[in-house]
């Protein structure tokens, strides 16, 4: 099968990408930057991987790369506006109208299935375990824009008879996770031989590992019947203290760690869950990745990134001969 994995330089993207390939399909990863980082090393078969540069809010160029590669599925995990920064910016309207004019590409190329990559903040405010029946109740833009993008994909794919999944991803995390994400910067911090500053972390947060979340996309996106709305998730909360003590233990075991010297944010959500027996009933798909291990290989990873960094600093400050 031909996938076509738009936002492959991203978390997601990426990780879509390599499991896919690791499951023998053909992938082209369609990225805005050349050779990101992420996708450095992927394996797969010869020819499996094609990489391509390419904004997905130029139509023009999504519509010739389609028509071109005639892919059997697309993953559509681009999205910019991420940051909290820019969840209430105008570039939201323009990714969404940007996702319409790829799903009618994607009808034209004959795509037989397209899977998008929703969100948690679509539902909002949420208050415990949260299934797909849940009314969405967007506070941002973002949240908002991402609403619309399932709706219309919804309507989009009817019309042109094509299959279609949306899948409202929670929190997701492991190695090459965005530095300024919780795990990462509290990494980060105590490896400076620094105290995060810290809400109560009374806050329980739904964290699914990379890997399983990519094996989930994957799952929807060669199923032909798992189509609809699922989310993605764990489904298993932790607080968020528990997390900060688990990786302070790790990094400076025995440092105190000032929980509370941050106010929670206005509307911060104390139970964020998501329920994900559609997902796992339509694809057979369940998380194999416990916490306590995925935060072991979240940590290997971090510890050999932070030797490589050390090694390139030594190396750099070495004595230089006068002349």
């Amino acid at each position: 099968m031909k996938i076509i994995v738009t936002g492959a330089g991203g978390f997601l993207g990426a990780a879509v990408c390599r499991a896919a390939l690791a499951a023998g399909h053909s992938v082209v990863a369609v990225a805005r930057r050349p050779d990101p980082e992420r996708l450095r090393g992927l394996g797969g078969r010869d020819g499996a991987l094609t990489q391509c540069l390419l904004d997905v809010t130029d139509s023009a160029a999504v519509e010739h790369l389609f028509g071109q590669e005639r892919p059997d599925v697309v993953v559509h995990a681009a999205w910019a506006g991420l940051s909290r920064a820019e969840r209430d910016g105008p570039d939201q309207l323009r990714q969404l109208e940007a996702w319409c004019r790829l799903m009618q590409a994607a009808a034209r190329a004959g795509v037989r299935k397209v899977v998008g990559i929703g969100s948690q903040a679509e539902y909002g405010q949420t208050v415990g375990r949260t299934d797909e029946a849940t009314l969405p109740q967007p506070n941002s833009m973002y949240g908002a824009t991402k609403v619309s993008a399932g709706l219309l994909g919804q309507r989009l794919a009817a019309e042109a008879g094509i299959g279609f999944a949306w899948l409202r991803l929670f929190a997701i995390y492991g190695p090459g996770d965005n530095p300024n994400w919780l795990i990462p910067s509290i990494l980060a911090t105590l490896a400076r031989g620094e105290s995060p500053r810290l809400t109560a972390g009374t806050q329980l947060v739904d964290y699914l590992y990379i890997d399983d979340a990519a094996e989930a996309v994957l799952a929807v996106a060669t199923r032909p019947a798992a189509t609809g709305i699922f989310n993605l998730a764990s489904g298993a909360p932790v607080s968020v203290r528990a997390i900060v003590e688990g990786l302070r233990d790790h990094v400076q075991p025995g440092a105190t760690l000032d929980f509370g010297t941050v106010p929670f944010a206005p509307g911060q959500p104390m139970h964020i869950e998501g329920a994900v027996d559609r997902l796992s009933q339509a694809t057979g798909w369940t998380p194999r990745t416990a916490l306590a291990a995925g935060l072991a290989l979240t940590l290997e990873h971090f510890d050999g990134a932070l030797a490589s960094r050390r090694g390139d600093i030594r190396a750099s400050a070495r004595p230089v001969r006068s002349i």
